[in-house]
């Protein structure tokens, strides 16, 4: 008997002896919404070979990344980092498809991820040291009026006496499409030699000697295996804090989601066919707005139905609500306070544009929650994190903490993180000065601030 156990352990030990050891990824990024997949692509396309995970399927059905539209814009004062964020995406989403054109021999073409429309923008008198601040020494084609009458007679809006408007125009400043961006940079990672997993979500992410352990969870069939990584981006939108909690616990305590509601009505299609050429062209030319009240209403035009009518999206940017189970958000239900706000606003803004348009008039299409993952500044971190000994980890860096504006900035976001795990560097000094907005020494300073 202990003759042959002693040969059944002898075929074990050399069974174990003989299986592979772990591969090991050189770069994984966890999250594959729109900074995820820039971070991704961006690294592919520079000869790194990458592996994204995506605990969705290649159709997002909730998260940041969900929808059709999202305000593209680069109004700011000047030297504005925000600007630059936009406008260098702009330049990346541009190299994105010559890349993917040189490849496959498919034309591709700039409109099919941006909507080039004027952004509209309604500031009041307590904003008007900002209103002064944009106007001054602006780089951006704008037009601006200064009061209500103003307004009226360069845009036909009718606004409160109060209200100061700023229409922002230049190519691919509009909205962009960000399943189509993503759809695009996804292509160009598998292109480049990447690997992409969707259905996969990354339970848990630890650090070992020579890199970092994930178990991640196939959530096709259920099953679970152990992947070793050198390197790991966590683009995990609000689930960053709760997916770092075994390696920067702390993200938790900067990085608060909080839920945001949205409200997508369609114009009746025998009322839009009634409007005039006119009225209908300011669909096209109206929108997206954000009328800078304190909760910062935005909207602009999702799509367009199958009878020729749009599709309003609309927000608040400052409707928010605390979160107590993340999963669960995106399946409430908006309720019907928030769907009256959104109809009244929209009606609201149609009117001072003279589209007239009454609440009975929208047809409710949609509407979902999401969340912004917030800040205490509300300006995202592109960063290494912190190791075991508090100093910056190489190989290890966090996408976060969008605050519901990153769409328009995605690609360099995703440069940014890239050019961090490779340390390489921009030489513009815009970028410089970026990269320390966004950096490890705000990610210190808002944790010192917490501390506090």
């Amino acid at each position: 008997m202990s003759f042959r156990w002693n040969c059944y352990l002898l075929i074990v030990l050399l069974f174990w002896g003989c299986q592979k050891p772990k591969s090991i990824e050189n770069i994984v990024v966890i999250g594959g919404g729109l900074m995820g997949s820039a971070a991704a692509w961006q690294l592919a396309r520079q000869g790194e070979h990458v592996l994204l995970l995506e605990q969705q399927d290649s159709v997002y059905t909730f998260g940041s990344s969900y929808g059709d539209a999202r305000i593209s814009r680069a109004l700011g004062p000047k030297n504005d980092l925000f600007t630059y964020l936009q406008q260098r995406s702009v330049e990346e989403a541009q190299l994105l498809l010559n890349y993917l054109e040189e490849k496959t021999g498919q034309k591709q073409s700039m409109d099919e991820v941006y909507h080039t429309s004027p952004v509209t923008y309604i500031y009041y008198e307590s904003e008007k040291m900002a209103f002064d601040q944009l106007v001054k020494n602006q780089t951006i084609p704008t037009e601006y009026a200064v009061n209500a009458s103003d307004a009226q007679s360069k845009f036909d809006m009718t606004v409160p006496d109060s209200a100061m408007v700023i229409r922002e125009k230049l190519p691919y400043s509009g909205t962009l499409n960000p399943q189509v961006l993503i759809h695009k940079m996804q292509q160009g990672i598998r292109l480049a030699g990447g690997s992409i997993y969707f259905r996969h979500r990354v339970n848990q992410l630890i650090r070992t000697a020579d890199g970092y352990e994930l178990e991640v969870e196939n959530l096709s069939d259920g099953s679970k295996q152990t992947m070793r990584a050198r390197r790991v981006v966590s683009a995990a939108g609000p689930y960053n804090g709760q997916l770092l909690k075994d390696i920067a616990p702390y993200v938790s305590e900067l990085i608060r989601p909080q839920r945001v509601f949205l409200n997508y009505f369609k114009l009746n299609a025998q009322v839009y066919q009634s409007l005039s050429e006119d009225q209908q062209a300011k669909f096209q030319d109206y929108f997206p707005v954000a009328d800078i009240t304190q909760e910062i209403m935005y909207a602009m035009v999702e799509n367009w139905d199958d009878d020729g009518s749009p599709v309003l999206k609309i927000g608040g940017h400052y409707l928010r609500q605390d979160i107590t189970n993340l999963d669960n958000t995106w399946k409430k239900e908006v309720t019907p306070a928030e769907e009256a706000w959104g109809r009244d606003h929209l009606v609201r803004y149609l009117n001072q544009i003279h589209i007239p348009v009454t609440a009975e008039d929208l047809v409710k299409t949609n509407a979902h929650s999401c969340v912004y993952s917030l800040t205490r500044t509300e300006t995202p971190y592109v960063c290494s994190l912190m190791n075991a000994d508090k100093r910056q980890d190489p190989n290890l860096v966090l996408v976060g903490g969008m605050s519901g504006i990153g769409a328009k900035g995605t690609l360099t976001y995703g440069l940014i993180a890239a050019n961090i795990l490779l340390g390489k560097e921009d030489p513009a000094p815009i970028y410089h000065q970026v990269t320390y907005a966004l950096g490890f020494q705000h990610l210190i300073s808002d944790l010192k601030e917490n501390e506090d």
